[in-house]
């Protein structure tokens, strides 16, 4: 079973499962470095400050022999994915979950 292991249902995904909007804009993200850590802090889009509250997942992608972190983040009303580019030091933000 594809949802399944060990006989158990998989955990919900942190991710929406609601289709995405997708963006793909570069912007300028405030972030707080804590060690190794990265956390992603607030944003712009559509000329609106997004606050983000939370932070619910962080992984890599890998696109040919690049690697790239994004970071699955929510403010009050949606879902956002937000991508860091670590050779270009750029942040892109991928896309949106409305509701």
């Amino acid at each position: 079973c594809l949802f399944c292991y060990y006989g158990k249902t998989m955990p919900k995904s942190p991710l929406p499962s609601a289709s995405p909007i997708e963006v793909n804009e570069k912007g300028r993200i405030a972030v707080d470095y804590h060690g190794p850590k990265v956390r992603p802090l607030d944003f712009v889009w559509r000329n609106r400050k997004i606050i983000v509250t939370k932070t619910n997942l962080v992984f890599k992608r890998q696109h040919g022999d690049r690697w790239y972190w994004c970071f699955a983040v929510s403010d009050e009303a949606n879902n956002y994915v937000l991508r860091y580019e670590p050779e270009e030091m750029q942040w892109t933000l991928e896309e949106v979950y409305e509701g």
